[in-house]
C-alpha cells in the first residue's frame, strides 16, 4: 500500500502516530513524505526506515516556479494581493496531485493521498478489486470548490456529497481519467506539476470574481472526476476534526470507533483558541462529548437523507 503525504515539520509527531496505525491495520506499507527542502534532513532523521521515502518539494516544483505560474493568471484579478498569503495552501495541493500522477505512471501502482495532520483510528477499505472506493462526507460542503470544478469539467455529477475526507485513493484508471478530463480544459504541454498549476489557477480566475480564501480542493477535484467517469455513488465516512481543542485520549478514541468514526484530524496550525497548542494537551471531555453528540446527530440525519437521495 503506497501512501503520499505532503507535510511541514510541525506534523512529524502526528505522522509517526499515524504510521503506527497504518502498520497495525495493513501489510506492506510504503510512505512517501513530501516536505520543504529546509526540513528535508530533519524528516530523514526522524523517519529513518526502509519503508519511508522523503522527497523535497523542490523535486516536484519549486514554490517560486509555482507562484510565478499562478500569478500569471491571478494578476488580472482584483484579489491578486489578497490571495498571496494563501498561495502556500494551494501549493501543497499541487504537490499532492503532481506527486500522485507521477508516481502512478512511473510505478504503475495505486496510491493513497493522506493528509499529514490526520490519524487513522479504524481500518478503511481504500480499494475493491481494481477500483478505488469513492468516499464522501456530509460534514463538509463548499460551493466555491464545485464552482471551480464545473469550470474545469464543464459539468458536475448529477448528485454528490463532499469528497473532503482527508484522503483520496487513486488507481491507474482514476489517474488516466483525470488527466483526460483536465486536458479538455487545458492542454498539457509541460511536466505534471506546472500543468496542474495552470489548470487550477486558470479555473479559479474564470470561475471566481470574488475571493473566498479557499477556491479549490484537490479532494473535490479527484472525487468528482471519479463520479463523472461513470463510477458508483459515494460511500459515507466520518472523522472528527472541527472543534477539537486537544489530542484525543485512548478512551475517547475507543468511543469514536464505537460510533464509527474512522480518523481524527488535528488543525493545530490554526491561530484560534481551540487549535493553538492543542497537541500539547488532552482533549477536554466536556467539549468532546458535545462534539460527539452534535456531530453524530447530524451524521445520522444527513446520512439518512443521503441514502434516500441515492435510492430516488
Amino acid at each position: 500500500m503506497n501512501i503520499c503525504q505532503v507535510s511541514l515539520a510541525g506534523n512529524i509527531e502526528i505522522i509517526k502516530e499515524n504510521l503506527k496505525k497504518f502498520e497495525l491495520y495493513y501489510n506492506d506499507i510504503y510512505i512517501y513524505i513530501v516536505c520543504p527542502e529546509k526540513d528535508f534532513y530533519e524528516f530523514k532523521k526522524q523517519f529513518n526506515k526502509k519503508n519511508i521515502d522523503i522527497i523535497s518539494e523542490d523535486k516536484i516544483i519549486k514554490f517560486d516556479t509555482f507562484k510565478k505560474i499562478a500569478n500569471t493568471y491571478l494578476q488580472q484579478k482584483k484579489y491578486y494581493n489578497e490571495i498571496q498569503n494563501r498561495l502556500g495552501w494551494y501549493y501543497q495541493q499541487v504537490l499532492k496531485i503532481s506527486f500522485a500522477l507521477n508516481f502512478i505512471f512511473e510505478k504503475n501502482e495505486k496510491i493513497i493521498i493522506w493528509d499529514a495532520d490526520t490519524i487513522l483510528i479504524k481500518k478503511i477499505n481504500f480499494f475493491y478489486e481494481n477500483n478505488s472506493i469513492i468516499y464522501g462526507t456530509t460534514s463538509e460542503y463548499f460551493n466555491a470548490y464545485f464552482k471551480t470544478n464545473k469550470c474545469i469539467f464543464n459539468k458536475l455529477p448529477n448528485y454528490f456529497i463532499s469528497s473532503l475526507c482527508q484522503f483520496s485513493a487513486l488507481t491507474q484508471m482514476d489517474a488516466k481519467n483525470l488527466i483526460n478530463q483536465l486536458e479538455k480544459f487545458e492542454t498539457k504541454k509541460t511536466v505534471y506539476s506546472e500543468w496542474i498549476v495552470k489548470v487550477i489557477f486558470k479555473a479559479i480566475c474564470l470561475a471566481h470574481e470574488n475571493y473566498l480564501g479557499s477556491l479549490f480542493s484537490e479532494y473535490e477535484l479527484i472525487g468528482q472526476s471519479k463520479l463523472l467517469s461513470n463510477r458508483k455513488e459515494q460511500k459515507l465516512i466520518s472523522g472528527m476534526r472541527e472543534g477539537l481543542d486537544g489530542k484525543i485520549t485512548k478512551i475517547q478514541e475507543i468511543i469514536l470507533k464505537f460510533f464509527n468514526y474512522s480518523y481524527i484530524a488535528y488543525e493545530h496550525t490554526h491561530q484560534n483558541k481551540l487549535s493553538k497548542g492543542m497537541l500539547n494537551r488532552n482533549q477536554s471531555w466536556l467539549n468532546f462529548l458535545s462534539l460527539l453528540i452534535n456531530k453524530s446527530t447530524n451524521k445520522i440525519f444527513r446520512g439518512l437523507k443521503h441514502f434516500i437521495k441515492l435510492k430516488l
